[in-house]
């Protein structure tokens, strides 16, 4: 993250407010407030996460694969009973991306549910959509699946086997 020196002091200021402000969370400020001041340039790479972006098309795609979950879940609800028992129920729960690897699009999904108020059925967990594991390549591969379904709201046991299997 490249900054001027006057970013740099605005920023180191705004991370000593902070510490005044959040007692509880003040030596995380005053750790961000001296990377900052001092301009250690590796450590400076954390705040990216912190700042990241993510594009337009890469949010449609976030919504795309928690609406195949939305459009599994609803599915999995209008089969009958003896169909539902082949489908593992677990696998229809939305896990989230991982924190690690994929930290944008975690709280681009908190926000989406939190925020904006999207997919209240979605279980957050103990792990709050984090899956602690890289998902975004699965997912994608269930997404490529789910679309080639002729009826993509009214999936039937064997369909929503083949997505989870992509």
């Amino acid at each position: 993250m490249e900054m001027t020196n006057a970013q740099r002091l605005i920023l180191s200021n705004q991370y000593y407010l902070m510490s005044q402000m959040d007692p509880e969370n003040a030596q995380k400020y005053s750790r961000l407030q001296k990377i900052v001041e001092r301009g250690y340039a590796l450590q400076m790479h954390e705040l990216n996460k912190d700042f990241g972006c993510i594009e337009e098309d890469e949010c449609r795609e976030i919504i795309d694969i928690m609406e195949m979950y939305h459009a599994m879940q609803e599915s999995n609800n209008m089969l009958e009973e003896h169909e539902r028992k082949e489908v593992d129920q677990r696998r229809l729960q939305f896990l989230g991306f991982d924190c690690g690897t994929e930290c944008q699009l975690v709280h681009y999904v908190r926000f989406l549910v939190d925020s904006e108020g999207l997919y209240p059925q979605f279980e957050k967990g103990e792990h709050q959509f984090n899956a602690q594991m890289p998902m975004l390549e699965k997912y994608r591969r269930m997404l490529t699946t789910w679309r080639n379904c002729p009826r993509q709201y009214h999936l039937c046991a064997n369909e929503l086997k083949q997505i989870f299997n992509a």
